[in-house]
C-alpha cells in the first residue's frame, strides 16, 4: 500500500520553479529541487516526473500568472495608454525590487533551452502569441477610444510592445537606472 503524500504539490512546484529560474535548467540539480521542495528524490519522481517535466510544469504554472496578470490589467477601465504603461512599468520595477534579479523567467528559459529543446520552443511560441493576442486586443480598444490612430496595424503594435516587453525584462535585469528605464518606457508609448 502506497504512502499518502505529506506535502502541498503546488507549493512543490513554486519552488521548483524558484530553484529553475535563479539556477536555469541545466545548472538545477535533483538535489537541489529536493531540498528546496522539502522532499526526496523518489517522491519528486513519482508525483512530478522527471526534472524535464517539472521544469515544463514549472514554466507554463509562471507563464499563466503573467498571462493572468496582464489579462486583469487589459479589463481595467483605464485609458489604454495609461495599462500599457503600467504594464511596462510593472516589469521594471518587478526586476529592479528582485534582489537575486532574475529577470524573466521565460526570457532565461528562452536563451538557455529554445534553439535545443523542442518542447521549450513551442511554449515560447505559444506563450508569444498570447501575449501579442492581449496586446492587439488591448491596441485595437485604444483604437476604438480613438487613443491610438486606427490606420496603425494592431497586430504590428502587438508585435512591438512583446518585443520591448522582452528587451526591457533583459535590460532591467542588468541596467538598475530605473530614470533610465521608465525614459525608455516614455519613448516605446511615443512610438504607438
Amino acid at each position: 500500500m502506497a504512502r499518502p503524500k505529506k506535502f502541498d504539490e503546488a507549493a512543490g512546484l513554486q519552488k521548483a520553479m524558484n530553484v529553475f529560474w535563479k539556477k536555469g535548467y541545466a545548472g538545477t540539480s535533483i538535489s537541489d529541487l529536493t531540498t528546496s521542495m522539502e522532499i526526496n528524490a523518489p517522491s519528486l519522481y513519482a508525483t512530478y516526473g522527471d526534472k524535464h517535466k517539472l521544469f515544463v510544469s514549472a514554466l507554463q504554472t509562471y507563464l499563466q500568472s503573467q498571462h493572468e496578470w496582464m489579462r486583469q490589467a487589459v479589463l481595467e477601465q483605464k485609458p489604454v495608454r495609461e495599462i500599457i504603461r503600467y504594464l511596462l512599468a510593472t516589469l521594471i520595477d518587478a526586476t529592479l525590487e528582485d534582489p537575486e534579479r532574475r529577470g524573466c523567467f521565460m526570457v532565461n528559459t528562452i536563451t538557455e533551452m529554445a534553439n535545443q529543446d523542442t518542447q521549450v520552443f513551442r511554449i515560447a511560441a505559444d506563450n508569444e502569441h498570447q501575449i501579442r493576442s492581449i496586446l492587439a486586443d488591448l491596441i485595437r480598444k485604444g483604437q476604438t477610444s480613438g487613443e491610438i490612430a486606427s490606420e496603425k496595424d494592431a497586430e504590428i503594435l502587438a508585435s512591438f510592445l512583446f518585443i520591448n516587453f522582452m528587451g526591457i525584462r533583459v535590460i532591467a535585469a542588468t541596467n538598475s537606472d530605473k530614470k533610465h528605464l521608465h525614459s525608455a518606457l516614455d519613448a516605446i508609448l511615443s512610438a504607438i
